[in-house]
């Protein structure tokens, strides 16, 4: 398998082309850096390679790093990016572009950055108004301490709303200039924090396992906002092949504080699990047809629904919906071979609980390959106070 450079919705669904039928051969081809950074598609990017590291007993990976001495630092740039320390924390062994063995050594790198990733300061491991997260459960750095508390068996346990909202907070102060961050009304940061809260809560109850309880061999769940702040001359370069995401862009407006770029704040989040469907019907994917996959997905949007036999409220995915309404926001959801979006700037008003109006991907396939866990991508307007 290659991964390009460019990290983009339609690399990564090519990427999952090629990893239909049999179990993929040889090492995934890794660059050392990504660019072309649009909407989602750096997470989209994670899920592919999650795909294919639990297609494989022992994944393997080809990088560009020189040898295990790494002069260039370039086992460093890579695990300082999203998709590159997912796969080094995926993979069982990683080559150099000469062939020598340098598993052990990147690892390193990628564990040193994960410290960082799940300290109280995730912030300092960012690189340019990015923010990330990650937990990795199959070697046990599942619970970082910015997400979690211990209870009193000393087991963790998630943090609320409340610790979320200060995460957004964190979120502004890294991704959004300071002459922009200082006007963003709390109410636009609650809405973030609430939205990331019920997202990532989605993962603890239903990620960490398949769909008959077992516990996955490869998990990660991972979190990443950016801040994409896009000329009106570079429009059609962030959209690139994407008609939805066009047509929400071309209905915002840059902020009257700034009167200059659109400013769009994005969060991803991406697990390993069973995804939506499997999830809620306890059924493997192979055994539902693609019909019956996309009714038991929708279902989840409702109200109440829930896979879980403990008594949750299954009122995560409506509150993020109500958010995104509110707020005028984008949603893009990839699980199993379902490939949706909802535009939710046309929804404003609805009455909480409504079924959002989820299409389609556009694709020239009626089935999308299919994808391992889950990657729902959110994109807000970013509001500023004039």
């Amino acid at each position: 398998m290659l991964v390009t450079k460019a990290m983009t919705v339609s690399a990564a669904e090519a990427m999952l082309s090629g990893l239909e039928g049999d179990a993929p051969r040889g090492p995934a081809k890794l660059p050392t850096k990504g660019h072309h950074h649009h909407a989602g598609g750096e997470a989209a990017v994670v899920q592919a390679l999650i795909t294919w590291a639990q297609m494989i007993r022992h994944p393997a990976l080809q990088t560009y790093v020189p040898n295990a001495e790494d002069p260039d630092g370039q086992m460093t740039t890579l695990t300082r990016q999203f998709f590159g320390i997912a796969a080094a924390l995926l993979c069982d062994r990683a080559s150099a572009v000469n062939g020598a063995v340098i598993s052990e050594a990147l690892r390193t790198h990628a564990l040193a950055r994960l410290d960082v990733l799940q300290s109280e300061r995730p912030r300092e491991a960012s690189r340019g108004p990015q923010y990330e997260v990650l937990c990795v459960d199959h070697l046990d750095r599942a619970a970082p301490r910015l997400l979690y508390d211990l209870d009193l068996e000393g087991q963790p346990s998630l943090k609320g709303t409340s610790a979320f909202i200060e995460i957004a907070r964190q979120i502004d102060r890294t991704i959004v200039p300071r002459e922009l961050s200082s006007s963003i009304p709390p109410s636009f940061t609650d809405a973030v924090g609430g939205a990331l809260y019920e997202l990532f809560r989605n993962t603890e109850d239903h990620a960490r396992v398949d769909e008959r309880g077992n516990r996955l061999g490869r998990s990660i769940r991972g979190v990443q906002a950016r801040r994409h702040a896009i000329p009106q001359t570079k429009l059609a370069e962030f959209v690139g092949t994407s008609p939805p995401l066009a047509a929400y862009c071309a209905r915002l407006r840059p902020p009257r504080a700034t009167n200059k770029d659109l400013q769009l704040i994005e969060i991803s989040v991406v697990d390993s699990g069973p995804g939506f469907a499997a999830a809620i019907t306890k059924r493997p994917l192979a055994e539902l047809s693609p019909m019956e996959e996309a009714d038991a997905v929708r279902r989840c949007f409702q109200k109440h629904a829930t896979g879980k036999t403990t008594s949750r409220s299954g009122l995560g995915l409506p509150n993020v919906v109500d958010i995104l309404r509110e707020h005028g926001g984008f949603m893009r959801l990839r699980t199993g071979r379902q490939s949706l979006y909802a535009d939710l700037s046309l929804e404003r008003g609805t009455s909480y609980g409504t079924l959002p109006e989820l299409v389609a991907w556009p694709s020239e396939r009626e089935v999308f390959p299919r994808a391992s866990g889950t990657l729902l991508t959110i994109l807000l307007p970013l509001v500023v106070e004039p």
